[in-house]
């Protein structure tokens, strides 16, 4: 005699066959999303390294850029005080003008006052130096 096949039977190795199939695109998909996860972490590992270096690469800027501020610092209290030289240096050239303009003012008037004999006299002088 020969056996029927059970119908029940069928139907859970459908089951269980299309349960493995799932099964096997489930671990697909999870094998496939691990890969994922390694590439963001790779990625993410490369970022914090360019992150790293940039922080690094603001450090010295910032310490350059204080350098710089202090130096323009220095800078600008020297040209303070040149400008203060520069200013007292012009002060004194216009009093020296002045004392000179005084002087040769003194000096046509004591000529005026001296004789033509007096003024050939200081000519002479002033020729012969």
């Amino acid at each position: 005699m020969t056996k029927a096949p059970d119908p029940g039977q069928d139907t859970a190795s459908v089951i269980a066959a299309d349960t493995a199939a799932q099964l096997k695109q489930a671990e697909a998909r999870v094998a496939h999303m691990e890969g994922q996860v390694e590439a963001f972490r790779a990625q993410v590992a490369t970022l914090e390294a360019t992150d790293e270096h940039r922080r690094g690469e603001l450090a010295v800027a910032q310490e350059e850029a204080a350098d710089a501020q202090a130096t323009a610092r220095e800078l600008r209290a020297r040209l303070e005080e040149r400008l203060h030289l520069v200013e007292e240096l012009r002060d004194r050239l216009k009093t020296a003008k002045d004392d000179k303009a005084r002087a040769e003012q003194e000096r046509a008037a004591v000529i005026a006052s001296l004789g033509w004999r007096a003024k050939r006299r200081l000519n002479d002088t002033t020729d012969q130096a």
